[in-house]
């Protein structure tokens, strides 16, 4: 073989492993917020200050993101909040777009008409059910509004490639609504020193049936192949969050494919504590994947009972802390990283599109249109899964600045030097400069 022949092989066995390893990643973010932002007029702005046409795109194209997570509720009406607005017709809608960017979909379905999350897990209002309904009356409902809603996702041409069934579920989920949101008879606590299984075992095994029922709805659907994430956000107390898991397990469930975590390291403590949690959870489930599905760090006044304080709440500190959080992930081989609200960008132009401001996106809140924060944050998540989806290499390509990355993920903004490269989804060398 010619010293020519030798170095395409050596290339395209380099571009194989990359490959092999970044099939098992996926990098991405919640992004349920773009389009009621976008119909308030708000725009944002790339690192050179242009504006985006569509964010979608941009976040696959230019930040590498493969997957994008949406919340979906039954009826966002019942809840005074704009930002609760993700009903069918609009997860629909969403979802579309984020196929067509060619990403992978994650649905995060709420089971209620609001935010659900440990404080609450409300049944929707037009389910008139309560605390007296019997378990297996809803899960029925369950199963039933699950397949349905999916196979309504298919058609519209937003298969799910993933569905959460529930959301932050630790302490349960549907309880009352009809009488005065009473959640007493239903909620689950995973410390053994205050309640054991023994003493909640009817608390966990309705849940447990919820679950399964929901499993059960994804697998009657058109997208039976999606995989399953079973979602909480105990990741700062790993003895809980091996309990919720496996205390499920007892009562009979474990019909899912994925450990789902939310990590906020001002709530849930350092990089260590998220560590030792997903050992631990990896030890009690080793046939268990591990996904970080939420995520987020403030660039400005962050939250005042923060429990960690190993970055500081500026632009510059959200930055670090990516880059720290994707070392700490990759070392664990956790699978997925999903940043929440990246798109966060104030109340919006010309409408309310949410109560407050986080200062946890990737842009700045204020005028729109909205800059980025910072150009190396946005390129942090490239390291975690900096060559996922791109097609096998060419022999030889046009070595010029028109959206060229190195292999390793990052846009260079020069005319390379000989060697391999990536330009839109295609590896290719460049011969010469």
């Amino acid at each position: 073989m010619s010293k020519t022949g030798r170095l395409y092989a050596l290339l395209a066995l380099c571009c194989i492993s990359f490959i092999c390893s970044a099939e098992d990643r996926v990098v991405g973010g919640d992004i349920s917020l773009i389009p009621a932002y976008e119909q308030a007029g708000d725009q944002w702005l790339d690192a050179d200050g242009n504006v985006i046409p569509d964010l979608i795109t941009f976040l696959h194209d230019e930040a590498g993101w493969t997957a994008a997570r949406v919340r979906l509720m039954v009826d966002p009406t019942q809840d005074s909040d704009p930002g609760t607005c993700q009903d069918l017709e609009y997860v629909k809608q969403l979802g579309r777009r984020i196929k067509e960017a060619g990403m992978l979909f994650l649905l995060d379905i709420f089971y209620s008409d609001t935010w659900t999350d440990p404080a609450q897990q409300w049944i929707p209002q037009s389910w008139n059910m309560g605390k007296n309904t019997a378990t297996n009356a809803l899960a029925d409902k369950v199963r039933a509004y699950t397949t349905e809603s999916i196979d309504a996702l298919v058609a519209a041409g937003a298969t799910p490639d993933y569905v959460q069934i529930g959301n932050e579920v630790s302490y349960g989920m549907l309880w009352d609504n009809l009488s005065a949101k009473d959640k007493s008879r239903h909620v689950i606590y995973l410390d053994p020193q205050w309640f054991s299984y023994e003493k909640q075992e009817a608390q966990i095994v309705r849940l447990a049936s919820l679950l399964g029922a929901a499993a059960e709805g994804v697998r009657a659907s058109d997208a039976k192949e999606a995989r399953i994430i079973l979602h909480i956000e105990r990741s700062g107390e790993p003895e809980w969050a091996r309990n919720f898991y496996e205390w499920v397990a007892k009562a009979g469930f474990t019909d899912y494919d994925i450990i789902g975590l939310s990590y906020y390291p001002f709530w849930h403590g350092d990089l260590n504590t998220l560590s030792s949690t997903v050992k631990t959870l990896r030890q009690a489930l080793p046939g268990k994947d591990i996904h970080l599905v939420e995520t987020a760090y403030n660039y400005q006044w962050g939250p005042s009972d923060a429990v960690c304080k190993d970055w500081e709440f500026t632009k510059e500190g959200q930055t670090m802390f990516l880059h720290d959080l994707v070392k700490t992930l990759n070392s664990l081989d956790v699978k997925a990283l999903y940043y929440w609200f990246p798109e966060e960008c104030g109340n919006g132009k010309n409408a309310v599109v949410q109560n407050g401001w986080l200062n946890r996106g990737l842009w700045t809140n204020g005028n729109s249109p909205h800059a980025l924060n910072s150009r190396e944050a946005l390129d942090a998540f490239k390291a975690f899964a900096p060559t996922t989806g791109v097609k096998d290499i060419t022999p030889s390509g046009a070595c010029s600045t028109d959206k060229i990355y190195d292999m390793g993920g990052r846009r260079l903004y020069a005319v390379p030097e000989h060697g391999a490269y990536i330009r839109g989804n295609e590896k290719f060398l460049c011969k010469e400069k």
